[in-house]
């Protein structure tokens, strides 16, 4: 896991242990938490259980190479949550890079996402052809895509309880166009369409076209924590990483927050970076049983094996890679084989098609690499459950298989393909779920139903993707951070 020493000034043990606000957790939801206080005059002590910050924007160091723990893209760039963050903040680093080709789909159906989106409509257009869909139900899908583009808010809040599929399957049932936003789905949300809620569709494309701006962070994705931790330091906060919280407890007006070295902080405000149900075994019977059992029925996300792949020459050309590819049935896309898919996922075994998600961060940023080299850092879609059929070495050969498949010359120019499983992810992330977003966007679970970052303890928020917020991944956090800020003051 990570190795590389931060930017930022941490430490192993606090000076004080007295604070304005404490923060636990320095994922992105917790690292804007604590910079937007601290730029509000509180002094913040900020937890980590890691010995490195960042969360799932930590970063390895190999052979040259500079990878991300996670697979990141920043959706909407500086245009988005995390450039406005960053402006609010005063903040002129980390820059936002674009790629000249931001997006490429490959294997199942292939299609290139224009540099500019006025050319969205032709790429489309040609997409929908390669997926074999009939002149009819194009028709219908443009009336889909106007359909999402012209929602007022009332009308996309009726969505909140129903699926992406329900709203796809009004326009069509053809296979194609399922396998299309299946994808979508999956790289927005890491769901099906059908557990996927649809609303939360709507806004993340509509996002994204409207703001076309797919971006990489200069330097690496682990600039944006180290950034924001500099202004909680700078404003007389602390960062203390190798501690992980064993209680939060509420005594005499403050919050009482526990660690496994057996330090005791407080402080009038508290915001955890956790799952809903991962507070509430440090809480314990402090917390309402309504709001208990509402955490308890949250029902989180799926998740990905990180796959870094270090290569001697270039062979991609754009910044992101998406698709799959189907080793038996190469032209297959029928919706029995992306059902088979998906239930292979949840019962563990690796799949035939192979759904993947590969930034490749030097188009972005060439220094994260050797000379000539490049750098996929690839998402494999696979299981959340603890005991999966398959074990990681056959994902990764079956992973690496299906990438050659897609990228000629992938063997021949390959330095090393590291592995890292969902199961090592999760708990990197300190999620007993494993998921990648522990509140997951589905249907009942979105909007006016998502757990709001308020708890019923006096001071204590959630922030990250645990509770509050709207968007896509990093995007998701952001939100929420501001909602947590709020609460708080």
């Amino acid at each position: 896991m990570p190795t590389t020493v931060p930017d930022v000034r941490c430490s192993m043990r606090a000076t004080r242990s007295r604070w304005d606000a404490i923060v636990v957790g320095s994922g992105v939801g917790g690292t804007a938490t604590a910079a937007l206080l601290a730029r509000h005059g509180k002094r913040v002590l900020v937890l980590d259980k890691n010995p490195t910050v960042g969360g799932i924007l930590a970063s390895v160091q190999r052979d040259g190479f500079k990878m991300d723990v996670g697979s990141h893209l920043v959706a909407r760039g500086a245009r988005g949550p995390i450039g406005r963050l960053l402006r609010d903040l005063s903040l002129t680093e980390p820059r936002f890079l674009t790629s000249p080709i931001p997006v490429r789909a490959r294997g199942l159906f292939d299609a290139t996402a224009p540099a500019h989106r006025r050319e969205l409509p032709r790429v489309g257009l040609d997409a929908a052809r390669r997926l074999g869909v009939p002149a009819r139900d194009i028709a219908r899908l443009s009336r889909l895509m106007l359909h999402i583009m012209t929602l007022t808010p009332p009308e996309l809040r009726a969505w909140d309880r129903r699926s992406l599929e329900s709203l796809l399957r009004r326009y069509t049932d053809h296979p194609g166009a399922y396998v299309l936003f299946a994808f979508l789905a999956s790289i927005f949300f890491v769901l099906p369409p059908r557990e996927v809620a649809a609303s939360e569709a709507i806004l993340a494309l509509r996002h994204v076209i409207w703001n076309w701006s797919l971006s990489y962070l200069e330097g690496g994705m682990d600039r944006l924590p180290n950034a924001l931790l500099g202004v909680v330091t700078a404003h007389g906060g602390e960062v203390v990483v190798s501690a992980p919280v064993v209680s939060i407890r509420r005594h005499a007006g403050l919050l009482q927050v526990s660690t496994a070295a057996g330090d005791v902080f407080e402080a009038p405000s508290v915001a955890a970076n956790l799952a809903p149900i991962d507070l509430l075994a440090l809480v314990d019977d402090e917390i309402a049983p309504e709001w208990a059992s509402h955490a308890r029925e949250i029902r989180p996300s799926g998740n990905a094996h990180q796959l870094k792949i270090g290569l001697s020459r270039r062979l991609v050309d754009e910044g992101c890679l998406i698709g799959g590819l189907s080793v038996e049935c190469p032209s297959d896309v029928s919706l029995s084989v992306v059902e088979r898919m998906v239930a292979d996922i949840d019962a563990g075994r690796a799949t035939d098609p192979m759904a993947f998600y590969v930034p490749v961060p030097t188009n972005f940023d060439p220094s994260l690499a050797p000379p000539g080299c490049q750098l996929l850092v690839a998402s494999v879609y696979g299981p959340t459950c603890d005991e999966p059929v398959d074990p990681p070495e056959v994902w990764r050969d079956r992973a690496l298989r299906a990438l050659a498949g897609v990228v000629p010359g992938l063997m021949e120019a390959l330095l090393f393909a590291e592995l890292t499983p969902i199961a090592t992810v999760g708990a990197w992330m300190g999620k007993s779920s494993h998921a990648a977003i522990c509140n997951g966007q589905r249907p009942g679970q979105v909007g006016r139903d998502r757990l709001p970052v308020r708890t019923p303890i006096p001071g204590l928020v959630l922030c990250g993707d645990g509770a509050g917020g709207r968007g896509i991944g990093l995007e998701l956090a952001a939100t929420s951070a501001r909602e947590a800020v709020r609460a708080l003051r």
